[in-house]
């Protein structure tokens, strides 16, 4: 199953709860072009419109393709990022024990702060584009080189309400669950894998770690993932709505698209590292 299969077609006029018609006034998507220049410009006017609109997941098509996009997302994308969540777990645990020691406090405000705050979100965000970012820019270029878009406008169906608000929405949500059991895993399998060739305690390791462990730290970890998936989901889109409509546009929207997601989402964590030590200092987030 691919991103493009999770599109149906839209409802009928009436199909629509009352109140929830995605027809209206429409911004004309397909005639629509961005030079290099204003695409950051484009990027926030495509998220503040969707910001505006969700009240639309309450439409009975649009839930189906923000449900569809969730499985496709979070759900397949599971194996992927246990399997990188495990790995990376065992590595970091097992090195920073071996060379801290298990009863060194400072070791378990170091995972919490490196596994939990800083990988956890990072990681699951660069799975997340090379997976499915680019598929939805794939998925979307392709919809508006055979003239899908251009129907739905016809339809007096706005194209950024119908594909669009639920691919970001259902990213973001899919990122932040994600990022949950990414922490879960990394910090479980590395324990695991830490008492198994150390000889430590496993329950030991875990309770010393949640009490190291700030609220704080993970409220950080959850904010970092929701902007990850809002602005991946945001380019993505952007790449695939306003492609060109010649079949080779399709592999180039695909390519802006990773590599647009990839360096906003380096560059967003590099801010946020240099912005929460410049306000908490060495000490960490209180």
């Amino acid at each position: 199953m691919t991103a493009t299969s999770a599109t149906p077609a839209p409802a009928a006029a009436g199909a629509s709860a009352p109140g929830q018609a995605i027809a209206g006034t429409i911004y004309p998507v397909t005639r629509a072009y961005f030079p290099r220049w204003a695409t950051p410009g484009g990027h926030v006017l495509l998220l503040w419109h969707c910001l505006q609109r969700l009240d639309m997941l309450t439409n009975p098509m649009v839930q189906l393709v923000f449900l569809r996009q969730v499985y496709f997302v979070g759900v397949r994308g599971f194996r992927v990022i246990a399997l990188l969540a495990f790995a990376s777990g065992a590595l970091l645990v097992t090195e920073a024990t071996s060379v801290l020691g298990a009863t060194n406090a400072f070791l378990y405000d170091l995972l919490g702060r490196l596994l939990v705050t800083e990988a956890a979100p990072l990681f699951v965000a660069v799975v997340v584009i090379g997976r499915s970012a680019s598929v939805i820019a794939t998925d979307l270029a392709l919809m508006k080189v055979r003239g899908e878009l251009r129907a739905l406008e016809q339809m007096r169906i706005d194209p950024r309400s119908y594909v669009a608000l639920p691919r970001i929405v259902a990213l973001t949500v899919s990122l932040l669950a994600s990022t949950l059991y990414y922490q879960i895993i990394a910090v479980a399998g590395g324990f695991a894998v830490s008492a198994l060739l150390l000889n430590v305690s496993f329950l030991d390791q875990v309770q010393l770690l949640l009490e190291a462990i700030r609220w704080s730290e993970m409220l950080l970890a959850g904010v970092k993932a929701a902007v990850f998936g809002l602005v991946i989901g945001t380019i993505a889109c952007f790449a695939g709505l306003y492609a060109g409509t010649t079949i080779g546009e399709v592999p180039r929207a695909q390519i802006v698209a990773y590599m647009r997601c990839l360096t906003a989402v380096v560059a967003i964590d590099v801010v946020a590292v240099f912005a929460t030590f410049g306000a908490f200092g060495h000490a960490g987030i209180p």
